[in-house]
């Protein structure tokens, strides 16, 4: 028994050092991702004043399990933590730029992808100001294609709060199916909400290329 939970222990390893590697190929450089209006691009140290602008707003605290930036400081650590990430893991957060305004409106982002289930988490902000005009799902949209199609994702999933309406119309516009409500899901700030999940996966990707057809 104790043989057999080794060797299972390996080939998990051995799978997670293939897709770390796989990752670290995919991502050198840095994927550009371009739609009409937008543009996501890897993190810079440049963007920090941006980053502070949209990501100090306290209405973030409402709907995300994130805390506004509260400092300068909040924002430079954080965006170092990103920067960080494509050192370490090959993969990180995108960008969002506004092609027209030339400036960082929110961030992107794909959990560490599981080394044998092929399934990620996603997550995105953008700023407040350019709520409710189509930019998150313009950037969603560009996200679930590159990762069904370039990183061979099996599932991508993301999560919100039932009372998190405009979240829920942009992960629907995306094309992500509703799975049903998650109860004490996540603890956020200390405290357990329930969650809505919504998950595209490869299979659908295939099930619509069959009703084209």
């Amino acid at each position: 028994m104790e043989q057999a939970i080794q060797l299972a222990l390996s080939r998990i390893l051995k799978g997670d050092l293939k897709m770390q590697m796989d990752l670290k190929t995919l991502f050198t450089p840095f994927p550009i991702l371009s739609t009409p209006r937008l543009i996501l691009r890897a993190l810079r140290p440049n963007d920090l004043d941006d980053l502070y602008e949209y990501a100090s707003d306290p209405e973030i605290d409402r709907l995300t399990p994130w805390t506004h930036y509260e400092s300068m400081e909040d924002a430079h650590e954080n965006l170092n933590e990103f920067l960080a990430d494509y050192e370490q893991f090959g993969m990180g957060a995108w960008g969002i730029e506004h092609r027209s305004d030339q400036r960082l409106i929110g961030i992107a982002n794909f959990s560490r992808p599981h080394p044998i289930n092929r399934r990620v988490e996603m997550g995105y902000t953008i700023a407040r100001a350019y709520w409710g005009q189509g930019y998150a799902t313009e950037a969603v949209k560009a996200l679930l294609l590159f990762g069904i199609n370039q990183m061979d994702l099996v599932r991508i999933e993301a999560v919100c709060l039932p009372e998190h309406r405009a979240s829920v119309r942009v992960l629907e516009k995306a094309g992500m199916q509703f799975e049903g409500l998650l109860r004490s899901y996540q603890v956020w700030r200390g405290q357990p909400c329930d969650l809505l999940m919504y998950a595209v996966t490869n299979k659908m990707k295939d099930e619509e290329h069959d009703r084209t057809l």
